[in-house]
């Protein structure tokens, strides 16, 4: 009896002061935070100063994790299929050959038609077809006509005079349908980039493939001696149609911090199901939320940067400006940047 009161009182008098401690701990997280968004320099300043002083190798396999609301949330899905038509635009610019594509909750599968209608679109139809002699008929549309082997997509123009060189489109399916990608090949992209991969990853590609993998060793009989890492590597890659491991994974939110949750400290990054045996050496960046409230005094940095005193612009320049996170929910340039920028600095001695 005695000893149950001592531990009430004990409990009694301790809470007051662990608040107490979580609360100087938010409060100075938040001032540290304010200081880091107004004195460090922006992101696309500091990528093009890096790719100036030396030139960046971007990751060869790209990996995206979109996390979505645990509720339904209006948008949601346009949100993410501008996120991703925005990252497959990025990853061409910056010479990305590998993208993967994740949500763990199927809402990807439920936009692919419509995807890959814009990708074809967008990407096909707009930057391969020739350019026209002036006073001529505009472009015929054009056809998808599918092969036999691989279920590849060749793009033919109904004219024979308007051929489309070196453009294919492949589109390879697994056996249990758990992976979807498409590798978009053309010398016709930017910067002479000759393709990239997009695989759009269900949640069946993740545990359940580790499940239908061994079931197919114990359908096989396939000895046990004879399973080995490198095997097992080349089989999960061949059912994911990976190329390489994913070298960076960016996480993002598809629903933006609330004002409340903006102000605690950040939250930890979590992978919600992707699949795990290809994360051994892949670095994971997430954005840090943006304090609240701050991006309002944009207007007035800006005013000093273009001010007519010296003095004004140069403290303008000094300070950099508040970044304000798409409330859509869109992946934004400087989540993208931020990864790129921790990427540079990313040092994998690989064991040696």
């Amino acid at each position: 009896m005695i000893r149950s009161i001592l531990r009430s009182f004990l409990r009694l008098i301790t809470y007051p002061f662990f608040i107490l401690l979580h609360l100087i701990f938010v409060i100075s997280s938040i001032i540290l935070r304010t200081y880091e968004t107004f004195s460090s320099t922006s992101y696309q300043s500091e990528l093009e100063s890096n790719e100036n002083e030396n030139e960046i190798i971007p990751p060869n396999h790209l990996a995206l994790i979109f996390i979505p609301c645990k509720k339904y949330k209006k948008g949601e899905k346009e949100a993410l299929l501008e996120s991703i038509i925005r990252s497959i635009e990025w990853s061409l610019q910056k010479g990305i050959k590998e993208l993967s594509f994740w949500d763990g909750k199927g809402l990807i599968q439920s936009i692919l038609p419509n995807l890959i209608k814009q990708i074809n679109k967008k990407y096909i139809n707009n930057q391969n077809l020739p350019l026209s002699p002036p006073c001529t008929p505009p472009n015929e549309l054009i056809e998808i006509i599918p092969t036999q082997d691989n279920e590849e997509f060749e793009f033919h123009s109904p004219s024979p005079k308007r051929k489309v060189e070196c453009d294919l489109v492949q589109k390879l399916e697994s056996l249990d349908k758990e992976v979807r990608t498409i590798h978009i090949r053309s010398n016709a992209f930017m910067n002479e980039i000759k393709g990239l991969k997009l695989h759009f990853l269900s949640p069946s590609s993740s545990d359940d493939l580790l499940v239908n993998l061994t079931r197919n060793y114990v359908e096989k009989k396939i000895n046990v001696d004879d399973i080995t890492v490198k095997s097992l590597d080349r089989d999960i890659e061949d059912q994911l149609h990976f190329t390489s491991d994913p070298d960076l994974l960016l996480i993002h939110h598809l629903t933006p911090p609330s004002t409340f949750q903006s102000l605690l400290p950040r939250r930890p990054p979590e992978l919600w199901g992707y699949p795990f045996w290809s994360l051994r050496i892949t670095e994971i960046y997430q954005f840090p939320s943006p304090l609240p409230l701050l991006h309002h005094i944009n207007p007035l940095i800006q005013s000093l940067r273009s001010s007519s005193l010296p003095f004004l612009r140069k403290l303008g320049h000094i300070v950099s400006l508040p970044v304000k996170l798409d409330p859509r929910g869109i992946l934004n340039k400087e989540e993208w940047d931020g990864a790129m920028i921790a990427w540079s600095k990313v040092e994998q001695r690989l064991g040696k």
